[in-house]
């Protein structure tokens, strides 16, 4: 996922459209209503990252956390 993301920024999509078609668009397409989005009643899936990916969309790459259902997962 982490290639195309990139892939698509270099085609010309803002790094914000990229991150919007890999998790609400993403979630929306595949009919996953309680997912996609932060929101009170979503499922809380997400990862937290060492750098702003807004900035450089190869920062989703530095992933410091990721949660499941709002629960940490351990490495």
């Amino acid at each position: 996922p982490h290639i195309e993301m990139e892939d698509m920024v270099a085609a010309g999509m803002a790094p914000v459209d990229v991150i919007r078609a890999a998790t609400a668009n993403g979630a929306a397409y595949m009919r996953l209503e309680d997912r996609g989005i932060i929101s009170a009643g979503k499922r809380a899936d997400f990862i937290v990252l060492d750098a702003n990916p807004l900035d450089d969309i190869t920062n989703t790459r530095r992933i410091r956390a990721v949660y499941l259902a709002g629960v940490a997962v351990s490495n």
